[in-house]
C-alpha cells in the first residue's frame, strides 16, 4: 500500500473515535482523509512521477492506493499456517497455568532462510514449548505412528510435522528434509529419537552427525530445561515447575573438520541442562510410575523388585528404602547418599552390563506381540511369552513363534506406546509388555548389542555408512 503513513493516522484515529463514540472526531479524521486522498493523487503521486519515471510507474502498479490486491491477500492467508498460529496462540496462554515457561536466546532465531533445529526429547509437548516462541512455520521429522490413525495424521500435518519411519530405513523422510531446507523452510529433528526417560541424554548415533553435516545449512541447538522434572514419560500426569527453552547461537557445520567435532558442540548445547540442578516440582509432584526406570535394587542386584511407597521406593528382597523428594532426587534413607534419577539408572545399566544382577542377561515376561508390516498396517499375533539371553531375543505364544539373534537386530527401542520394537533386518516386531518395566527391556537389549559389539559406546550401530543409513535410527 502507498502512503501507509497517511492512510494508518486516518484508520487509527477513525477507530479512536469510534471507541470514544465521539460522532465529530470521525466526521473531522475522514474529512482529513479525503483532503489526504487529493493531496496525493493531485500533488505528491505525479511530484513522484516526474521525479522517478518508470521506477514510480513500477511501484504503483504493484502497491494499491488505498486497498490490498485481494489476490495477494488471499494467497497469503491460504499460504500462512493459521492452524499452526492458533496452536501456538493457545499453547501460551494455557502453558503458564501449568508452567512457568520463560525462552532465552530468542535474539538468535533467524527471521529467514533454511535451518535445522536440533533439540532433546523430553514429552510429548516438546515442539509446543518451542514452536510458541517461534514466530515463523517449522517443519519437524516425527514418528510414523502419529500418522497411523485419521486424525492424529490431519492435526500433526497441519502442524508442520512429516513422518519418518524408525522400524526400517526411511530415505524419503530425509530427501524432504533436504527439499524444504533448500526452499528456505527451517525443520526440526529431535535427535535423541525418543523422549528420555531418566531426565538424561538418550545416547544418539554418529550418523545424524554425518547427515546433518553433509547437509552444509546452518544448525540452531535448543535445549529444554525443567522439561523432565514437568513431565517425566513415566508420569501420567505434568507437574507444576519451572520451565526454560534455551536458544543457542546457529552453528555454522562447514566451520568444522568432520562430524564427529559437530557432534561434540551440538551435544554440548542440545544436553545443557546435564549441568543445570534439578528444577523444584511445586504441585502434583507425584513419583508414581517411577519404578519403570528403578527396576532394579542397587544394593542387592534384586530385578523387578521395587515397590513404590508414599515416600519412594523399597526394595521387596532386601528391605533397601529410597526417599523421593520434588526435584526427582533418590536419597537412601539408610545411608543419606543422594542420587538423581538417571544417576541411579546409569549405575543399574553398569551392573546389568557387568552381569552383577539377579538372573545375568536371561530374563522372561509375558507379552502381546505385534509384525509391523508399514506404518498402517500392523498385525495382531497375540498373546505369549518374551524371552532373551546373551544369544536370542523369543517370543512364544499359541501357534506364534518368532526367534531373533541379537547380533543381527538393526534397530530396537521404545515407541510411542512404551512397547519395545525390534528389527532384524527380516521382520519388525512390536511387544507389549503386559506386567513388566520396558525401559529394562531395552537396557537388556541394549546391553547385549553392546555385549556382542553391534552397538558402541558413541551409540553407533555397526552397518551401512550410507545416506540411506543416515540419521534413521535416532532421528526422531
Amino acid at each position: 500500500m502507498r502512503h501507509p503513513i497517511y492512510w494508518g493516522y486516518v484508520v487509527f484515529l477513525t477507530g479512536v473515535g469510534l471507541w470514544r463514540n465521539s460522532t465529530a472526531l470521525v466526521l473531522e479524521t475522514l474529512a482529513v482523509g479525503l483532503i489526504l486522498l487529493a493531496w496525493v493523487l493531485l500533488v505528491e503521486d505525479p511530484g513522484l512521477k516526474r521525479r522517478f519515471g518508470t521506477r514510480f510507474l513500477e511501484y504503483r502498479r504493484s502497491a494499491p492506493l488505498l486497498c490490498p490486491y485481494w489476490k495477494e491477500l488471499y494467497y497469503d492467508v491460504v499460504d500462512y499456517n493459521w492452524i499452526l498460529l492458533l496452536t501456538a496462540t493457545l499453547c501460551r496462554k494455557l502453558f503458564p497455568f501449568l508452567w512457568n515457561v520463560k525462552a532465552e536466546g530468542l535474539e538468535h532465531v533467524p527471521q529467514e532462510g533454511g535451518f535445522v533445529i536440533v533439540c532433546n526429547h523430553v514429552n510429548y509437548v516438546d515442539g509446543f514449548l518451542m514452536g510458541m516462541f517461534l514466530n515463523r512455520p517449522v517443519r519437524y521429522m516425527a514418528t510414523d505412528e502419529l500418522f497411523r490413525k485419521p486424525i492424529t495424521r490431519v492435526l500433526f500435518t497441519l502442524w508442520g510435522a512429516f513422518p519418518k519411519r524408525r522400524w526400517s530405513r526411511d530415505i524419503s523422510a530425509l530427501r524432504k528434509m533436504r527439499k524444504w531446507l533448500s526452499e528456505g523452510q527451517p525443520v526440526c529433528i529431535f535427535p535423541e529419537g525418543q523422549r528420555n526417560w531418566d531426565g538424561g541424554p538418550v545416547l544418539v548415533g554418529d550418523e545424524v552427525y554425518r547427515f546433518l553435516y553433509s547437509c552444509q545449512v546452518p544448525i540452531m541447538c535448543v535445549s529444554l530445561l525443567g522439561a523432565h522434572e514437568a513431565f517425566p514419560r513415566w508420569a501420567k500426569l505434568p507437574s507444576f515447575t519451572e520451565l526454560t527453552v534455551k536458544f543457542f547461537p546457529m552453528i555454522q557445520p562447514g566451520e568444522y573438520q568432520n562430524a564427529s567435532d559437530l557432534r561434540k558442540v551440538i551435544e554440548a548445547r542440545i544436553f545443557d541442562f546435564v549441568n543445570q540442578p534439578p528444577i523444584e516440582r511445586r504441585i502434583l509432584n507425584s513419583h508414581s510410575g517411577i519404578n519403570i526406570v528403578t527396576w532394579g535394587c542397587l544394593k542387592c542386584g534384586g530385578v523387578r523388585t521395587m515397590e513404590e511407597t508414599e515416600t519412594g521406593l523399597k526394595c521387596r528382597k532386601c528391605g533397601a528404602s529410597w526417599l523421593v523428594n520434588s526435584r526427582l532426587e533418590l536419597i537412601d534413607e539408610q545411608d543419606g547418599r543422594v542420587l538423581r534419577e538417571r544417576e541411579y539408572h546409569s549405575l543399574l545399566k553398569k551392573r546389568l552390563a557387568a552381569g552383577t544382577l539377579q538372573g545375568g542377561y536371561a530374563t522372561s515376561s509375558p507379552a502381546f506381540a505385534f509384525s509391523i508390516e508399514s506404518t498402517d498396517n500392523l498385525i495382531k499375533l497375540g498373546p505369549g511369552t518374551l524371552t532373551i539371553d546373551e544369544n536370542v531375543i523369543a517370543f512364544a505364544g499359541g501357534e506364534v513363534e518368532i526367534s531373533m539373534n541379537v547380533r543381527d537386530i538393526k534397530f530396537a527401542y521404545l515407541n510411542l506406546a512404551n512397547h519395545l520394537v525390534v528389527n532384524d533386518g527380516q521382520g519388525a516386531f512390536q511387544f507389549a509388555l503386559t506386567d513388566d518395566s520396558p525401559v529394562r527391556w531395552e537396557d537388556y537389549v541394549t546391553a547385549i548389542r553392546r555385549l556382542s559389539g553391534e552397538v558402541h559406546e558413541t551409540g553407533q550401530d555397526t552397518g551401512d555408512n550410507n545416506e540411506a543409513a543416515a540419521a534413521n535410527d535416532q532421528v526422531e
